[in-house]
């Protein structure tokens, strides 16, 4: 199970924004390819890919793909996921 935690974000340290700013490429790239056109301001950059149109993915697809995005990117992904609110809970 994935909890979110919904709290005002501390300030950005820089490992932290060089990740965010990471892995914002690659889902941007991954934005383009699938819908074939740049995504609007207020479009998702982590999108359901089942969906024509582009959705919001799932929390857990949102994990997913900020993990698959930090790991192509090489960056650490729980500085990422760590600012984002995202924990597993077992």
């Amino acid at each position: 199970m994935i909890a979110i935690n919904e709290s005002p974000k501390p300030s950005v340290s820089e490992p932290v924004a060089s990740a965010l700013i990471a892995i914002a490429q690659v889902r941007y790239e991954a934005f383009c390819e699938h819908f074939g056109r740049e995504p609007e301001p207020d479009e998702p950059l982590l999108f359901d890919p089942e969906e024509e149109l582009p959705t919001a993915a799932s929390a857990e697809d949102r994990m997913h793909q900020v993990i698959s995005a930090a790991t192509i990117s090489n960056v650490d992904p729980d500085l990422v996921l760590n600012y984002l609110g995202f924990t597993y809970i077992h």
